[in-house]
């Protein structure tokens, strides 16, 4: 096997300085110019402008020590301004390479590169090249998956096969039944939060002193506001789906399977066929309901302590499945009946769901804490029904070339495995 010639050494882009400032002030970059430009005194400004050369010197610096190469088979970044680093890592290990372009990144005509390795027992097995050129991107993303055993680019290559586009119709349906996505106003508010830390505290006092007088009091409003907030909510998370997944599509060029989504940030994920291992179906009862599901591939090493799950469909329509899954594994059986659990395994279920709630509320209601009472012993009520649902989830199913569990009820998923890429596995009993 040929291993790919010597390169020179390769920096990143000399825009990856403005990449680096970005990431350096981030969020704190309005409260630094709201105190800049309100403190009273005339050397805020000179101090924010010394402070800013010093820190552009070092981050040309950092952009100057920062070099990538392969050579002999291996990646080597070396990198750092006083504590000088050098990452070794053979293309044979690396799992795959992943382009994102955020919206700096897209205004500069840049990608950021991800590349991730098995970890050998590590933690810190991705890598990261800041900034390139997106040319220069698709150049090392070809080199570092040919793993030095072919060339990274072909003279005629295959043509893509599209296996999967996803419609902006079902990208809305699919963040509308995603709790992913409906949850993403706590994330609003999180950042909200956090922004307002950065505050002067007078001011900050003063805003949420506003917010909290304009909030209604009386029935009419409360029941307006609460509709407003599921509306936003709603809307959000619709709009989530589509800045995450626009313009999804995911093709097969026989040896890569490669996934392409974003609209503000475009993400390029590329896995080499000869490590997928299997799929995931996963989907919950609202998506359930409207015939919906999320397809993930397994593939095998990645690195990090991550599942090694990348997305291939963010939904799906139920009708659609099978064929996406014969096309990322031909031995796949999306459609077959699996062997249910036994009988014991109901009880199991329902001790673990209701017991310790219930027990928590008699000793709420023994302490006369009648809120925390209430609230346990209607989770402990709701764990029912959840409890024999998923006990109806459970089950399994081996044909000898694939081994298919399904589990979960609230996020149910429903895995084919390649039984080849068992590494170890482990077998629990409890009492209950």
């Amino acid at each position: 096997m040929s291993e790919l010639a010597p390169e020179p050494r390769g920096r990143l882009h000399p825009l990856a300085v403005l990449v680096f400032a970005r990431k350096r002030i981030g969020a704190s970059i309005l409260p630094i110019l709201v105190v800049a430009f309100t403190w009273r005194g005339g050397f805020a400004l000179p101090v924010l402008g010394v402070l800013v050369a010093v820190g552009l010197a070092v981050l040309v610096l950092e952009w100057r020590r920062f070099t990538y190469r392969i050579e002999a088979g291996r990646l080597v970044i070396e990198r750092g301004v006083l504590r000088h680093t050098t990452r070794v890592v053979p293309l044979d290990r690396i799992r795959g390479v992943d382009l994102q372009a955020p919206w700096l990144h897209r205004v500069l005509g840049l990608v950021q590169v991800e590349v991730e390795a098995a970890a050998g027992g590590g933690s810190a097995a991705e890598l990261t090249l800041a900034a390139v050129s997106a040319e220069e991107g698709e150049r090392l993303r070809r080199a570092l998956l040919s793993a030095g055993a072919r060339e990274a680019a072909t003279d005629d290559p295959r043509p893509a096969r599209v296996l999967y586009r996803a419609t902006p119709r079902l990208l809305v349906a699919g963040g509308l039944t995603s709790g992913r996505y409906i949850l993403a106003p706590l994330a609003v508010i999180g950042v909200i939060a956090n922004f307002a830390d950065d505050l002067p505290s007078t001011l900050g006092d003063r805003l949420l002193s506003e917010a909290a007088d304009r909030i209604p009091t009386e029935a009419f409003g409360v029941t307006a506001l609460v509709a407003v907030g599921i509306s936003v909510a709603l809307v959000l998370a619709a709009a989530g789906s589509l800045l995450t997944d626009w313009s999804f599509e995911l093709t097969d060029d026989g040896d890569r399977l490669v996934a392409q989504r974003g609209l503000l940030t475009r993400r390029t994920v590329a896995i080499d066929r000869s490590r997928v291992r299997g799929f995931d179906l996963r989907d919950s009862p609202l998506r359930r309901a409207f015939g919906l599901v999320g397809v993930r591939v397994v593939a095998g090493g990645v690195a990090g302590g991550r599942p090694g799950r990348t997305t291939m469909a963010p939904v799906i329509a139920r009708n659609q499945v099978h064929e996406l899954a014969l096309a990322l594994d031909p031995l796949a059986m999306p459609d077959a009946t699996l062997e249910r659990h036994p009988i014991a395994a109901r009880p199991r279920r329902l001790t673990r769901a209701i017991v310790a709630p219930a027990l928590l509320g008699i000793v709420a209601l023994g302490l006369q804490w009648w809120l925390p009472a209430a609230v346990l012993l209607l989770l402990g009520l709701a764990g029912a029904p959840l409890s024999l649902d998923r006990y109806r989830q459970l089950g399994h199913r081996f044909d000898g070339s694939r081994l298919a569990v399904r589990e979960g009820s609230l996020s149910r998923r429903w895995t084919s495995l390649d039984p080849r890429a068992v590494v170890s596995y482990g077998v629990q009993r409890s009492p209950a």
